[in-house]
């Protein structure tokens, strides 16, 4: 058979064949790339955090006179990073901070922030961001008011600024690299799944001709490698979305420790490594035992990676959205998967007249199995956009509704040649007819590209919260003291709980958040702990955090929240449920002008 640079391969030298057990090297290359990845995976976990101590002046502080100066002081050493004042106009500033007695560059449990000579009455907002000795970037904020905090004024944010507040560079390159980590899920673990699926049921000796299995492309080889490489991209780039920063070139310990740690995407992008680097290796197995077994190991991780993060990976209800991600992924790597090794199979150079040939056979196989395969990942599918789109008025309304009519665009695309493939070219290609090979391969190569369209398009979805999420954090405001825009009210519903989410009043100044009717999978529940805290993502201010106190009425109050400026503000709730659980809900508000 012909060979190219990126054409097809024959299986022996493709999976690197020559002998059913792996070479010393093989082992210790594996053991190399396996142990950094099981110790970042639980470096979240082991290592402690710095905790802010106290502050001078205090959060919430109302002072007669400005200040020279912040002091910040924390349990253990930290490094600065990032330090903002924004003042009664809505302005902002970069302040820098230093730690006195500390040599330049050490880190110090004592942070010095010089306020600008020009601080005048008002209420300010400082937000800061610093690394811990650990690595992990940790972010606060503290509001304090000089003279007379209700006479300021609010901005609202400009154009500039809202586009400056989602950075273009960061969202490209989680989008790019995210695309090349799924392709090596999909393209690569699900190809070296069929590889070993149509392998031939006895090994070959080593001088023997002939192939293992049928001819595996090395598509299937360079989706897997640069699946591997774009996974610390990825983890870089979300880390950069965690730090709202951008790439400038020298990537910190900040930044892969907000990437690995920051959120569950972290674990989501070990766990991809880990099932490429075992596809990769199920390749080189000469054994069909072994080879489905390591494969079959690498379809389970590629569908938990995909479990662990996302928006569908917290919807409820969880047992039934967990198993269907894992199962829609499961049919998305068996269908598009199976296409590259299908299409190098059927090389009309090898092809025989034959229904005993191997790559008839394999056509054969591939062709009885995909009809359960699809029924699995279309009836996954529909789960969880019924759980995710709720209305079939989202579908166009939401920007995630019309990312996934794009999506099912392009599937129905994919399901109609699918089904020209096996009604039209299948038996006529397997009696041997040229004519009928070369289009059925065509067919298939188009389904490969269709299926790399597909995942692009659902990349976008990193960037569009579902309806469900929108559903639960729209507006139920209800009048209170008077006026409308005295108070707003959210129900939220988030990871199982449930609550009534209040900020009044819905004004710049001083706020009172409260939590009532807090349940847990529909119970009343009586949390060790709650904890609020606030912040205007886009301007980078916060978050604020109060501990919620428990009132006569059962109700969660937290005061003495001080908001600067008017505009889009997230509340978000911590429920500490027991000694091992912490469960979060979030909400936006719309706070006026005073």
């Amino acid at each position: 058979m012909k060979q190219g640079v990126i054409g097809t391969m024959r299986a022996g030298r493709f999976c690197g064949t020559r002998g059913h057990r792996p070479s010393p090297w093989q082992t210790g290359l594996l053991a190399v790339l396996l142990l950094p990845m099981l110790l970042l995976a639980g470096a979240g976990q082991a290592l402690a955090h710095a905790q802010l101590v106290s502050s001078d002046p205090a959060d919430g502080a109302h002072l007669a006179a400005s200040p020279r100066e912040i002091v910040l002081t924390f349990s253990e050493p930290v490094d600065p990073l990032v330090f903002r004042l924004s003042d009664p106009t809505g302005q902002m500033k970069v302040l820098s901070a230093a730690a006195p007695g500390e040599a330049s560059g050490q880190a110090a449990t004592r942070l010095v922030v010089a306020l600008p000579a020009d601080v005048a009455v008002g209420a300010y907002s400082l937000s800061w961001r610093v690394t811990s000795a650990d690595g992990h970037p940790i972010g606060g904020g503290l509001l304090f008011s000089i003279g007379d905090a209700g006479g300021f004024a609010a901005r609202p944010l400009t154009a500039d600024e809202r586009v400056a507040s989602q950075d273009t560079v960061t969202k490209a390159g989680l989008w790019m690299a995210r695309l090349i980590v799924m392709a090596g899920l999909v393209f690569g673990v699900g190809g070296a799944g069929w590889a070993a699926l149509l392998s031939r049921r006895h090994p070959v000796p080593a001088d023997a001709a002939g192939d293992v299995a049928p001819a595996a492309p090395a598509l299937v080889a360079l989706s897997l490698w640069l699946g591997l490489a774009a996974t610390p991209v990825w983890i870089v780039f979300q880390g950069y979305d965690v730090l709202g920063d951008v790439p400038d070139g020298w990537v910190s310990p900040a930044v892969w420790s907000a990437g690995l740690g920051g959120t569950a995407y972290g674990r989501a992008a070990i766990l991809c490594s880990v099932a490429i680097i075992t596809a990769i290796v199920s390749l080189r197995m000469r054994r069909r035992g072994v080879r489905l077994a390591l494969a079959g190991l690498a379809f389970v991780l590629a569908g938990l990676s995909s479990a662990v993060a996302g928006h569908a990976a917290t919807a409820p209800p969880r047992f039934a959205t967990i198993p269907g991600i894992v199962l829609h992924v499961f049919g998305a790597m068996a269908w598009i998967g199976g296409l590259a090794p299908l299409w190098a199979a059927l090389d009309a150079s090898r092809l025989a007249t034959s229904l005993s040939d191997p790559d008839g056979a394999a056509l054969r196989r591939f062709s009885r199995l995909i009809p359960f395969v699809l029924a699995i990942l279309v009836g996954s599918g529909l789960l969880l956009a019924t759980v995710q789109v709720q209305a079939v008025s989202n579908l166009w309304t939401t920007a995630y509704g019309q990312v996934l009519l794009a999506k099912l665009a392009l599937v129905l695309l994919l399901l109609v040649l699918a089904t020209g493939n096996r009604f039209l070219w299948t038996r006529t290609a397997i009696e041997g007819h040229p004519r009928a090979l070369r289009r059925l391969r065509r067919s298939i190569l188009a389904e490969i590209v269709l299926g790399a369209m597909v995942l692009a398009v659902l990349g976008l979805w990193r960037f569009t919260p579902p309806p469900r999420a929108l559903a639960v954090s729209a507006p139920s405001v209800q009048a209170q003291k008077g006026t409308p825009q005295d108070a707003q009210q959210r129900e939220v519903r988030e990871q199982g709980l449930m609550a009534t989410v209040s900020v009044t009043p819905a004004r710049t100044g001083l706020v009172r958040v409260s939590i009532t009717g807090l349940m847990l999978d529909t119970q009343p529940i009586d949390p060790l702990s709650v904890t609020v805290d606030v912040a205007d993502p886009g301007r980078e201010l916060g978050p604020f955090v109060r501990q919620a106190q428990r009132a006569a009425d059962g109700r969660f109050q937290a005061d003495g929240f001080l908001l600067p400026v008017a505009g889009a503000w997230t509340v978000r709730v911590t429920v500490l449920v027991d000694d091992f659980t912490a469960l979060t809900m979030t909400a936006p508000f719309d706070i006026a002008a005073e």
